[in-house]
């Protein structure tokens, strides 16, 4: 077979195989993540997230559910901070551990984060279904320390109150970012 043949067919064939991965990836956590899938963030959110919540050096920034870890990685290279991400899809940890492989500031786990202690956050963020936040906003009201910061993609915490709304330009519909503060 000519090449110009096979060369496409390979191409289309190994891109078949990588949704593939993807699909069994996300059922393989359906269950757990209540029909959230490993949505990449954009680069021009993650950035007005860095721009609109300054973080001291050495403070401990959590991303929960961190899909391929770029917001892990931005907040590392930007302000120096010690770094967790938590996920479960097995694709989203490879791509987020590999992202973050020679950043020592910077923690992939494969874990729950409905099953981590949050009490030593400075920072936080999340990019969840809604689904989630109900829960997980009830999480962060009985751990986070007074003065912890939160950021919120798409979706508000049900009971809290932003101190700011962002809606980052560039970024698909300018969806929201929502910041809050845990009162001191």
């Amino acid at each position: 077979m000519p090449l110009w043949i096979l060369a496409p067919l390979a191409l289309l064939g190994g891109l078949f195989a990588l949704k593939i991965i993807y699909v069994l990836c996300t059922a393989l956590v359906l269950s757990k993540t209540r029909g959230a899938l490993f949505v990449t963030t954009p680069q021009a959110r993650v950035r007005a997230f860095l721009d609109a919540m300054p973080m001291e050096k050495d403070s401990l920034f959590l991303d929960l559910g961190c899909g391929d870890g770029r917001v892990v990685a931005g907040a590392v290279k930007r302000y120096r901070v010690r770094a967790v991400g938590y996920d479960l899809n097995p694709l989203a940890l490879l791509t987020a551990k590999i992202r973050n492989l020679f950043m020592p500031r910077a923690k992939i786990k494969a874990s729950d984060f409905f099953r981590a202690n949050l009490t030593d956050a400075d920072y936080v963020f999340c990019y969840l279904f809604p689904d989630v936040m109900r829960d997980l906003s009830q999480k962060l009201a009985l751990e986070l320390k007074p003065g912890a910061r939160v950021a919120s993609a798409n979706f508000p915490l049900p009971g809290w109150t932003p101190y700011s709304v962002i809606k980052p330009k560039g970024a698909m519909n300018h969806d929201p970012i929502y910041l809050y503060q845990v009162e001191k």
